[in-house]
């Protein structure tokens, strides 16, 4: 699946001046599983796996555009060159769709995209936002997409468990971030108000849900096992780093 997405990605105009996308292999491994349950052929399922991938990835690359004004020409292309790098990969999985001739399906997208870009502006425009609605909001962009897919299928434990673990994964994100650098990336679209208090309850609370969706009977074996692999090896990245500030107090 990474060789065929990335053979997707590659544009040799494109890779002069922008970089490849990171693949989020959580985000793949998920959308592996959702469509593994699905009766169709290796083929079609691939497609839709690559597809809905895609989506994904330009709305990563967008979140990469640069804001700043006072930008040289350099910058100002790479900036422009961003853009149209997460345009073409949205023109990719129309081109996909079409393919598959899956109307429903472009539906579900399309309104997940719009729903993803309403809460993407509201963070990064609300200065004032409560922690909650911040929270509500960010829980929306990193699950929307999976949660549409699943509701399409008709596949609720998918939905739970994609919703508790990718906002497991990203709230662990901030925790590192503010344990070890005392702020967030760089290229963060929006100001967070969680303190380390909130996050650590918070990473707490969706990482017992999460294993305990794991236990409750719905997936197998084989996938249980990975997603669950993938989970602790988020939360020792996490407790590991925690364990690192502790000890450089001492």
């Amino acid at each position: 699946m990474k060789i065929a997405l990335r053979e997707k990605l590659a544009h040799p105009y494109l890779e002069k001046y922008v970089s490849l996308p990171k693949l989020d292999e959580d985000k793949l491994l998920l959308f592996y599983a959702i469509f593994d349950e699905i009766d169709l052929s290796d083929d079609i399922k691939e497609s839709y796996i690559i597809t809905v991938m895609l989506v994904q990835i330009a709305l990563d690359t967008h979140d990469n555009v640069t804001v700043e004004h006072d930008i040289d020409t350099a910058e100002f292309v790479q900036r422009q060159l961003t853009v149209l790098a997460g345009d073409y990969y949205s023109g990719l999985y129309y081109f996909m769709l079409s393919e598959v001739k899956d109307f429903k399906m472009v539906r579900a997208l399309a309104m997940a995209i719009r729903e993803i870009n309403e809460h993407k502006i509201s963070l990064y425009h609300d200065n004032h936002a409560n922690m909650q609605s911040i929270l509500d909001s960010l829980l929306i962009v990193e699950t929307t997409l999976f949660n549409r897919v699943a509701d399409l299928l008709k596949l609720n434990h998918w939905k739970l468990l994609s919703t508790n673990f990718l906002t497991y994964k990203r709230l662990s994100h901030e925790k590192f971030h503010l344990e070890n650098e005392g702020k967030l990336p760089e290229n963060q679209f929006y100001k967070s108000p969680f303190s380390l208090t909130f996050l650590n309850n918070a990473c707490k609370n969706y990482f017992e849900e999460t294993i305990s969706l794991l236990e409750s009977g719905f997936f197998t074996p084989e996938m249980k096992d990975l997603l669950f692999k993938r989970l602790q090896s988020i939360h020792f990245h996490e407790t590991l780093h925690l364990k690192k500030t502790v000890e450089e107090g001492l």
